[in-house]
């Protein structure tokens, strides 16, 4: 299916869509009949912009919180799964921020005028409504640093990810009981305990009950085999129901196996639709990964998704350039598995590495170039030899920059250089595609 506007403009959007629902409930408030803008003094206004940060902040929350629960139909409005996270965390830190004024304005009238004041407000006492929204901001403080700046390992950081969910709950707490115009007008209370629901909702779906309602597909471990001494392939067999996915996509993975560990993590395949088995080429990068090629045979694995829109059908150019870093590969291999000789574009395949050894799947990569009648063409790239790839070399090797669509997948480093560079080099950023693998 092609997709007519440019991603650019869908992000863009979906922005105003999801800034239109945060601050509609900052329009109600302004319409309630208790609310005097007029009649206020220099304290009410600082109070009065507090209850808009809090509002928005709560209501921006709330919609992050359902962007989280990894819905196949949020994805599809970012174009992809990555470029949701990245809104995720934006969006997050915007609630965070409105929520941080919240209180703080709300200090300056309620303080009495002295630092004491202020600090005496700002702690829990005996209103169970303020504590309610006091310990809410402070969980999220905590997290918040934890997440931005501490950087736990994964496994810690998707643990304490799920104490998210907690503080937002004490916030619509705060929110319910505490006094104000949203208590008095009943359109905001509604609309804004209603997205409050929506996302505790959403958060229970996929962090407390995701185990019974996010749909899973058993498989089991049918091969481990070390592709050189950094990656490594594994091969599992469905247990009952195929996945059904389309080249170049991936999947969240959980391998029973104690010498693993079970938690998820996202690979891409590489293998092709047409394959029953499903196929994962997985590279020694950090406490998990390098516990994989322990993993035993017959273990048994869940896997949900498929997700990502790298091929999508957005691309109309004769000539499509594939330029992977590393195990960057990965996607391109199913693809290039799933190729038809002599139909489709062009493709060149543009293989960055430090050298010939780190290579994984190149002999099947110039096998296909052999069948491929002259359409398929892969070029290695090796750094050690050649130093950085960069986008005056891609234009030379793609013949030129014109009517020609750019797939990138390496670590967001080089993906953000690259795109930097064809631009430069005359590239439109709407033909210029990315998978890169930051959450």
């Amino acid at each position: 299916m092609k997709i007519s506007n440019t991603f650019f403009r869908s992000l863009l959007s979906v922005d105003l869509i999801i800034l239109i629902v945060a601050s509609i409930p900052v329009g109600l408030w302004v319409l309630a009949p208790h609310t005097a803008i007029n009649a206020m003094g220099a304290g009410d206004a600082l109070t009065a912009v507090g209850q808009v940060f809090g509002l928005f902040g709560i209501s921006l929350f709330a919609i992050n919180l359902v962007l989280s629960a990894r819905l196949h139909w949020v994805e599809y409005l970012f174009r992809g799964l990555n470029r949701m996270y990245i809104q995720h965390s934006r969006y997050g830190q915007i609630a965070f921020i409105a929520l941080l004024f919240h209180p703080l304005l709300l200090a300056v009238q309620y303080s009495g005028g002295t630092f004491y004041g202020v600090i005496q407000f700002l702690l829990p006492n005996s209103s169970v409504a303020m504590d309610f929204g006091i310990i809410g901001l402070g969980s999220m403080l905590f997290l918040i640093v934890l997440t931005l700046y501490l950087r736990p390992k994964y496994n810690i950081w998707k643990w304490t990810h799920k104490f998210f969910g907690f503080a937002f709950f004490l916030g619509a707490l705060h929110v319910f009981l505490i006094p104000s115009t949203t208590q008095l007008f009943m359109p905001l209370r509604v609309y804004v305990l209603g997205l409050c629901a929506v996302g505790l909702i959403a958060f229970i779906y996929r962090t407390l009950l995701g185990r019974f309602f996010v749909k899973t597909y058993p498989y089991t471990v049918s091969n481990v085999e070390q592709l050189n001494d950094f990656v490594t392939r594994i091969q599992m067999k469905p247990v009952a129901q195929r996945v059904v996915y389309a080249a170049g996509q991936f999947v969240f993975v959980s391998f029973s196996d104690a010498r693993v560990g079970k938690e998820s993590h996202p690979f891409s395949l590489v293998s092709s639709p047409d394959q029953d088995t499903l196929e994962l080429a997985v590279k020694n990068l950090g406490d998990y990964t390098e516990r994989i090629p322990q993993l035993a045979v017959g273990s048994v694995v869940s896997i949900e998704g498929p997700y990502g829109t790298f091929f999508s059908g957005r691309a109309e150019s004769a000539t499509h350039v594939w330029i992977a870093g590393g195990i960057g590969i990965t996607p391109f291999i199913g693809k290039a598995r799933s190729l038809t000789p002599g139909e489709g574009p062009a493709v060149v395949l543009l293989y960055c590495v430090k050298n010939d050894e780190e290579a994984v799947y190149l002999d099947e990569l110039r096998a296909i170039q052999e069948s491929s009648g002259g359409t398929f063409r892969v070029q290695l790239f090796c750094s050690d030899a050649e130093g950085f790839i960069t986008g005056a070399y891609i234009a030379k090797a793609s013949g030129g920059i014109n009517d020609i669509d750019f797939y990138l997948c390496a670590p967001p480093v080089m993906i953000n250089a690259l795109k930097q560079q064809l631009v430069k080099e005359g590239a439109s950023p709407r033909v210029i595609h990315s998978e890169e693998f930051n959450f």
